[in-house]
């Protein structure tokens, strides 16, 4: 029985006496608190490339305390990147707390979002230009609205039919960010811009027109894809109108290569029996969603198209040119002379 209680004993003072060095290696600091170092946490950074920086920085001298710490509190997902200013009279316990409150330098960098990206091309540049890790902003931009918080923030996605994602709504513009935003942070960003960019008159617009905001950037997405310039966005805005109007397909290589996934903007007649709803030549009226993110112009001739006695379009390739034909024939006959 004496010998049972001695190893007992020596048990509780190795675990003690663990546990006491434990707490004495995540609350100490390595150095001075004058000793200061910029420190960067790059998207897509786990744990235990951190923990390993911290140690090259000089800030921490045990990967395995760090870990074992984060592994203790769970906060594995609650560090955010960024670049932060960290000095070496810190502790782990410090060092994490300020990585988990996202304590990073007052920096800004700007983002140029262009009209006529995708929800993937942001992302491509997000991933391109290290400020998001890959997969972050693509996996939530393609939620379906109608699972989505911001549906309930933002009155404009209310109409958004089931099923259909962001696409469209993440305005195309310049900002200024945080180093170490968030994918939610910049996506709500755009979604506020779009907001604003939306006027209550042309809200009111769309309104008397008895059409939905969903439809106008549904239609202002393939302008944008279509043409260039202010001016014919109008005329082509007049032009789809009407071939709905008539019972005539849209007819756009832009929706078609949305569904096949094709930069070309040209597309082969493999392409033309895709079988999706995005595909115009196969279905009648508006796809779906939008299949891009319009810019304000293009929404405003969704809104305010041009009547013209047209009912057909293509752009030269050398000069980007839209040519207009009022019937199929004389349209055949501008296919055979500019797009040879």
């Amino acid at each position: 029985m004496k010998k049972i209680l001695i190893v007992l004993l020596f048990i509780v003072i190795v675990i003690l006496g663990t546990y006491s060095n434990y707490n004495l290696k995540i609350n100490n600091a390595v150095g001075e608190a004058e000793e200061l170092v910029i420190f960067e946490i790059k998207p897509g950074e786990g744990v235990k490339k951190i923990g390993a920086n911290l140690i090259a920085e000089g800030l921490i001298k045990s990967d395995f305390f760090f870990e074992t710490y984060i592994w203790r509190t769970k906060d594995d997902t609650k560090l955010q990147f960024g670049v932060y200013e960290l000095n070496k009279g810190l502790s782990i316990v410090e060092i994490v707390d300020k990585l988990i409150a996202g304590e990073t330098l007052n920096q800004e960098r700007d983002i140029k979002i262009l009209e006529g990206w995708k929800i993937i091309d942001m992302e491509e540049y997000f991933v391109k230009n290290d400020i998001l890790a890959k997969g972050l902003f693509v996996e939530r931009a393609s939620q379906s609205v109608s699972d989505e918080v911001f549906k309930h923030e933002f009155e404009f996605l209310q109409d958004v039919p089931p099923g259909i994602d962001l696409e469209g709504y993440l305005f195309p513009d310049t900002y200024r960010i945080f180093n170490g935003a968030s994918h939610f942070d910049i996506i709500k960003k755009m979604l506020d811009n779009f907001d604003n960019k939306l006027s209550q008159e042309l809200r009111d617009e769309i309104s008397s027109q008895g059409k939905s905001i969903h439809d106008i950037v549904t239609l202002a997405s393939i302008i944008q894809k279509e043409v260039a310039s202010e001016k014919d966005m109008a005329i082509v805005s007049g032009l789809l109108y009407k071939r709905m109007e008539v019972g005539m397909r849209l007819e756009v290589d832009a929706s078609v290569n949305y569904a096949s996934g094709k930069s070309d903007p040209s597309v082969t007649y493999a392409d033309l029996q895709i079988d999706s709803p995005y595909n115009t030549y196969k279905y009648d009226g508006l796809p779906p969603g939008p299949i891009c993110s319009p810019g304000l112009q293009a929404i405003i001739a969704a809104i305010y198209p041009r009547e013209s006695p047209y009912l057909f379009y293509l752009n030269r390739q050398d000069t980007g040119e839209t040519i207009f034909s009022k019937d199929f024939n004389e349209h055949i006959r501008n296919k055979n002379k500019y797009l040879k």
